[in-house]
């Protein structure tokens, strides 16, 4: 089992609809980049509430695929901006990008170019 997300839990987490996790992962892919900016951008302007928002957001979609590592890295970041603490910023930022990273590959890994539609039909056939 990958320590970088638990899929039955995240399946679980989807209601047990494998279709709808493989369309979330695939948003997930695909915004995850801007989400990432966003953090980023925030800590480049020393903005405390835009870095809690950001990071907030990123650690709602880790917690859908049970990916405790990305989450718990975003989660770092999240206690700083909302502390407006900056002291260990660019630490909690390369742990942050290492997580998502990862999860990111093995998300692609995973669901490659399965069609959630096609996984919906074929469970209720």
């Amino acid at each position: 089992m990958s320590t970088l997300l638990d899929w039955a839990k995240a399946l679980q987490n989807a209601d047990g609809d494998e279709g709808l996790l493989i369309e979330l992962a695939g948003v997930f892919i695909d915004e995850c980049p801007e989400m990432m900016r966003q953090v980023r951008a925030a800590i480049d302007r020393r903005d405390a509430r835009e870095l809690r928002r950001a990071a907030h957001s990123l650690k709602g979609s880790a917690h859908i695929f049970a990916a405790s590592e990305a989450g718990a890295a975003a989660f770092r970041l999240e206690e700083m901006g909302a502390d407006g603490n900056f002291r260990d910023v660019e630490d909690g930022w390369t742990l942050l990008r290492f997580e998502v990273e990862s999860l990111l590959s093995e998300l692609i890994a995973r669901v490659g170019d399965r069609n959630p539609d096609e996984t919906r039909d074929t469970q209720n056939s």
